[in-house]
């Protein structure tokens, strides 16, 4: 893998950079505070991301290179792998997703997996690096292989780790140490005492004893359960009951309004018949009291026989008068006087009486029309009450036929809303009783002697509640014990496990990549100290013994620091062989600082000889110390200054 080119938008101290690099070997040139720091610090957050977390820092990359006079925070990287693909990265610092460009300049950002913490693993995949490796075998910080007293039993542990576990941070033998001492302390054997699983046994077996005699708590437990189960499925079915007899009492007690209605109407109907009969019968009555009553017969003068006599008296007196010339013959005129007063005193007579007979009979006309009149308003009352009592009966005949098809509806609705609850027959036989108070009483009564027989078992339940809530807690306790031995017993299968890998890793390590380590970690060292110190060993009891021009073997806790500087120095161009697929660049930051000048000879023709070819080399330096001796050395390299 090789870096193409850099580019700086904002990052840090750093502003509008654009770095090219080549093949072999590139000098970063920049006098301190230059930003020669930061822009490493940029091709890591390019590669990996910028996390805000501090992973243990002062301050998070994120917080120290985030420019604070500007909201620019991005760059963008060029490189070209091993296979000859171009890939160009451009990332805004900060956020966890980059564009990712090919060749083609074909975004190809999604061929690659999202972590939710890191982002995009584009380079992980690319090359099998991941960050901490990067740092830790790629990059060389500033003052990287700079040692001191305190430091340097530590550097060398390192070396020794990595010889025998393959990781510079992990020792074998500690790791059995520590995996012992932790399954000791944290599990424990059969024959401590005091251990964790000593303790959760010993609980385990009390609490299964205690249990065994608190068992016929629960055995009551499911006696009561299910007499409860019982008795409540039978208060179900006798609730049921008694909704359903309620319910149907009411359409009873709406059947029997409905039919007092139905009643009072036929009460009505019967009135209104009576009322009709009753002026039928005034109206014979009164027809019979119209033909009884006869009209008043007037009388009559017959004045014929009286004229008569006037008349022959009258003509008898002119007779004897003119035969006889006396005078008596007018006493016959007297006689027809006579006849005439009489006539019309017969005459006045007559006229009065029938005066009295008109009088009467006009009070008889009257009479007869008030009863016509009586007779007609009879008729009339007689049709409007014929009327109204056909009305009646049609309203009492729809009313009862409303009546029995709501009643007909609302049994059939309580029949089906019941059919699952209560037997058909059971419910025909409340449905066919006109009276079913004796039901709901008898009902009722068994109701509250199977709920008082369920407040019996609930007292003795909550009597036996304490047990059981006891037995329920020792039955938690034992499995939550059982769950931790089942822990313990894993983990400590675990931890055998992990003892037995890390004894084959070890073995694995010290029969095959031990000694291609300590080959190539003696290569590098005598290269970089001219054949000063030719071979390393790395042994359990004696760790790293470095052989001397003599031939004797020297601890290289004894070395000076300087060569102690140049092993560790040895120690990760050993490593960068072996962690990826891709020939990784390798970048030092003024990693040379407190090198002398044949040691920094040494070692950059040891890189420009054995890996300039290889990989890429990168070197940030403050000095001229590097692009002299190169020079010197006449090694071609690529200078960028800052």
């Amino acid at each position: 893998m090789r870096i193409n080119n850099l580019k700086i938008n904002s990052y840090g101290k750093l502003k509008n950079k654009d770095i090219t690099l080549k093949d072999g070997i590139n000098v970063i040139y920049g006098e301190n505070e230059r930003g020669k720091s930061t822009l490493l610090n940029s091709i890591v957050n390019l590669l990996y991301g910028t996390s805000k977390n501090k992973r243990g820092k002062d301050i998070s990359d994120y917080d120290r290179f985030k420019p604070w006079d500007s909201e620019e925070f991005s760059g963008k990287i060029s490189y070209t792998l091993d296979n000859n693909e171009n890939f160009e990265v451009f990332r805004e610092f900060g956020k966890k997703n980059v564009k990712i460009y090919d060749k083609n300049m074909e975004d190809v950002s999604k061929d690659f997996s999202i972590d939710k913490t890191s982002g995009s693993q584009f380079f992980y995949e690319q090359t099998g690096v991941d960050e901490a490796t990067f740092t830790s075998t790629v990059v060389s910080f500033q003052n990287a292989a700079e040692i001191d007293n305190q430091t340097q039993n530590i550097l060398l542990q390192k070396i020794a780790n990595t010889s025998s576990s393959g990781d510079e941070g992990i020792s074998y033998k500690k790791a059995i140490e520590k995996l012992n001492k932790r399954q000791l302390e944290e599990i424990g054997t059969s024959r401590s005492q005091g251990k964790p699983i000593n303790i959760v046994t010993n609980e385990i077996q009390n609490l299964t004893e205690i249990n065994e005699e608190l068992s016929k708590y629960e055995e009551l437990k499911y006696d009561i359960e299910e007499r409860k189960s019982r008795l409540e499925e039978e208060l179900s079915k006798s609730e049921s009951k008694s909704q359903f007899l309620n319910r149907l009492q009411n359409i009873n007690q709406r059947k029997n309004i409905e039919e007092s209605k139905l009643k009072y109407n036929e009460s009505k109907i019967d009135e209104l018949e009576e009322k009709i009969q009753n002026l039928m019968q005034e109206k014979e009555r009164i027809n019979k009291e119209l033909k009884n009553i006869s009209k008043v017969k007037k009388e009559k003068v017959n004045a014929i026989p009286y004229i008569t006599v006037v008349l022959i008296s009258i003509i008898l007196t002119l007779a004897l008068y003119f035969i006889t010339q006396k005078s008596f013959s007018f006493i016959i005129l007297i006689i027809g006087i006579i006849c005439l007063i009489l006539l019309y005193t017969k005459v006045k007579k007559v006229n009065t009486y029938n005066q009295k007979r008109s009088k009467e009979q006009e009070e008889i006309l009257n009479y007869n029309r008030n009863i016509e009149k009586k007779i007609f308003e009879i008729d009339a009352q007689i049709q409007l009450l014929e009327k109204s009592q056909k009305e009646q009966i049609n309203e009492a005949e729809s009313i009862k036929n409303e009546i029995m098809k709501d009643l007909d509806d609302s049994i059939n609705i309580l029949r089906n809303e019941y059919s699952n609850r209560i037997d058909p027959s059971s419910m025909n036989y409340f449905i066919n009783q006109n009276n079913i108070e004796n039901e709901i009483s008898q009902n009722s009564r068994l109701m509250n002697d199977k709920n008082m027989e369920l407040h019996k078992l609930n007292l003795d339940k909550e009597n036996i509640l304490p047990r059981l809530e006891e037995y329920a807690s020792n039955e938690e306790r034992i499995f939550a014990d059982k769950e931790v031995y089942s822990d313990l017993v894993k983990k400590n299968e675990a931890i055998e496990m992990a003892k037995e890998i890390i004894e084959l890793s070890y073995q694995k390590m010290k029969n095959n990549v031990a000694p291609r380590f300590t080959e190539n970690l003696s290569r590098n060292i005598a290269l970089i100290t001219e054949n000063k110190y030719k071979r390393i060993v790395i042994n359990e009891n004696d760790g790293i013994l470095v052989e001397l021009e003599n031939g004797d073997y020297k601890s290289a806790n004894l070395l000076s620091k300087g060569t102690i500087e140049q092993l560790y120095l040895a120690f990760r161009l050993s490593m960068i062989e072996d962690i990826s697929k891709e020939s990784m660049p390798i970048i030092f930051d003024e990693i040379f600082a407190y090198f002398d000048n044949n040691r920094l000879k040494d070692t950059l023709k040891n890189l420009s000889e054995n890996y300039s070819k290889r990989h890429q080399i990168i070197l940030f330096t403050c000095t001229k110390r590097e692009e002299e001796v190169l020079k010197a050395l006449n090694i071609d390299f690529n200078l960028i200054n800052l």
